[in-house]
């Protein structure tokens, strides 16, 4: 089961849980999501951070990754962050980050989506360093302090794969950035699609403009749509969505009719 965190911040993180596997994170975005999530699970959960096995992101974004290492130091040291392998190459061999386009006129409404103008809390925009920022003069500062704990997803391409976590599966989706990723669980009809779609408060959702290749990024929804079936949809940011059949029939902007034409 998906659980988003309340007050997480400007990007939204969820908490997985199941009864065999523990708990999963995806997206500690900030501080302040990393204290969000010790809240949920101690006192709505009634869990230990112990039990979380595995720290994932959908993509190597600041608001996305900056409160990793807060929630780390207070879980198990067996737990594991779990990153695109394009990230080894910014972290390690100082490859820039994907270069974003839309900065205006899709960052923006990027923003309003995850309530950043509504933040209240200084915490939720604090962030461990700044790894993760798409901006050239932050090229030699992707680093972070948890490099021991990070395993590499296997192959560039991530064909469709179990991750060892419940019934879930990672697929790649290039466009918002190159690393890009989703997580799917197929007997639940449950999608975690990042920064790649975003939800609105009148129970729809849209392709994200604020992306490093819009034509990327339209393929890789296309071919989501058309292959998977899903029934609700946790976006990066802005209010979780669904229908009872077919929740990709809810995002604006494009539908499996053309998604087939792709």
């Amino acid at each position: 089961m998906v659980h988003p965190i309340p007050g997480s911040g400007i990007a939204q993180t969820y908490l997985i849980t199941d009864e065999k596997d523990g708990l999963m994170v995806v997206d500690c975005g900030s501080i302040g999501a990393a204290r969000a999530v010790e809240v949920f699970c101690t006192h709505t959960l009634k869990r230990s951070l112990m039990a979380i096995r595995i720290i994932a992101t959908t993509h190597f974004h600041i608001d996305h990754i900056g409160g990793i290492a807060a929630l780390l130091s207070k879980c198990s040291p067996k737990t594991i962050v779990l990153f695109h392998p394009l990230v080894k190459a910014y972290l390690n061999a100082g490859r820039p980050l994907s270069p974003m386009k839309h900065w205006v006129t899709g960052l923006v409404p990027t923003l309003i989506a995850g309530g950043f103008f509504g933040i209240r809390k200084w915490s939720d925009l604090a962030f461990e360093g700044p790894a993760g920022v798409p901006l050239p003069f932050f090229q030699d500062c992707q680093h972070v302090s948890y490099a021991d704990r990070i395993r590499y997803l296997e192959g560039n391409r991530l064909p469709r794969s179990r991750i060892g976590f419940g019934g879930w599966e990672v697929i790649a989706a290039p466009g918002h950035t190159e690393e890009s990723v989703v997580f799917y669980n197929e007997a639940s009809g449950e999608l975690i699609t990042g920064d790649l779609i975003l939800g609105r408060k009148d129970g729809r959702g849209y392709v994200n403009r604020f992306c490093w290749d819009e034509v990327q990024t339209q393929w890789t929804f296309a071919a989501l749509a058309e292959k998977l079936h899903v029934r609700i949809i946790f976006p990066g940011h802005g209010p979780v969505f669904w229908a009872a059949e077919d929740a990709f029939g809810k995002v604006d902007g494009f539908s499996k009719k053309s998604a087939r034409r792709r």
